[in-house]
């Protein structure tokens, strides 16, 4: 049971920095921080994480806090921390948009635009139908669960209170980061590479057939062809989004050695 009255300051700290690294996760992790949920189930869910976190960790402690400029930079490192987790899984989501990006171009609806409320941004039509179906395959493969195991693995390898900057970081944050672009070439590459093809015919056509408006022809035959391409290619795309989530989820444990100890 939580007795808030007999608590000392010591414990106080030591939840109050939980509540800081949990509030940086559900800042921006998928699913979880987006704008479509709730602030009062967010905050809900912001304490009751806590205070299991706070009752699983109670034979751990904190080093002693001598002043109000300590507690402040072990507050912005807790925070920093749990925005790290939500942002290494929110680029997964960031990867399918881009590839919808590219798609959209191609296929000829750059200027079909749709707002999305999860992330407060517009996105294209077919970034919106990949970011949907990318939330169900997430949601399937248990994405949500492997997010949260990452965060209670945090408290095993980045105590609160004890990190340390490795000069290894940037590299890992960097190639984190550079897979957002593997991601969305390998989703959007069965449609480029359709639509290609598709060009290379059509230019062919236009040389044997000069009178033959080709814009007007190969306008409706590009957009019927993706919209194809892209119907098929979704085992394809789940797939891709199963195994990235298993890079990401090894490339966040490499950053967590890098910046804690074992």
């Amino acid at each position: 049971m939580f007795e808030f009255v007999s608590y000392s300051a010591e414990r106080l700290e030591f939840l109050l920095l939980i509540i800081l690294r949990t509030s940086g996760l559900f800042l921006i992790a998928p699913i979880l921080g987006y704008r479509t949920l709730p602030s009062a189930i967010k905050g809900g869910m912001v304490l009751i994480f806590s205070l299991i976190l706070n009752a699983t960790l109670a034979d751990t402690s904190i080093p002693p806090i001598t002043d109000e400029w300590q507690l402040a930079g072990f507050a912005v490192r807790e925070i920093t921390i749990g925005f790290l987790i939500g942002f290494f899984f929110e680029l997964i989501f960031i990867g399918v948009q881009a590839a919808g990006a590219l798609v959209g171009y191609q296929i000829g609806f750059a200027l079909a635009a749709l707002f999305n409320p999860a992330q407060g941004q517009e996105t294209t039509v077919v970034s919106q139908f990949w970011f949907l179906f990318s939330a169900l395959i997430f949601l399937s493969i248990d994405g949500h669960h492997l997010i949260i195991k990452s965060y209670v693995d945090s408290y095993s390898i980045l105590p609160l209170g004890t990190i340390s900057l490795d000069p290894n970081l940037a590299a890992v944050i960097a190639k984190a980061t550079a897979y957002v672009f593997v991601l969305a070439l390998k989703i959007a590459a069965p449609v480029m590479v359709t639509l290609f093809l598709i060009d290379v015919a059509l230019g062919t056509v236009s040389k044997m057939m000069p009178t033959m408006n080709v814009f007007f022809v190969g306008f409706p035959i590009k957009i019927g062809a993706g919209l194809l391409v892209m119907a098929l290619s979704l085992p394809i795309v789940a797939r891709v989004l199963e195994k990235g989530m298993v890079f990401v989820d090894g490339e966040l444990h490499q950053m967590f050695l890098a910046i804690g100890k074992v």
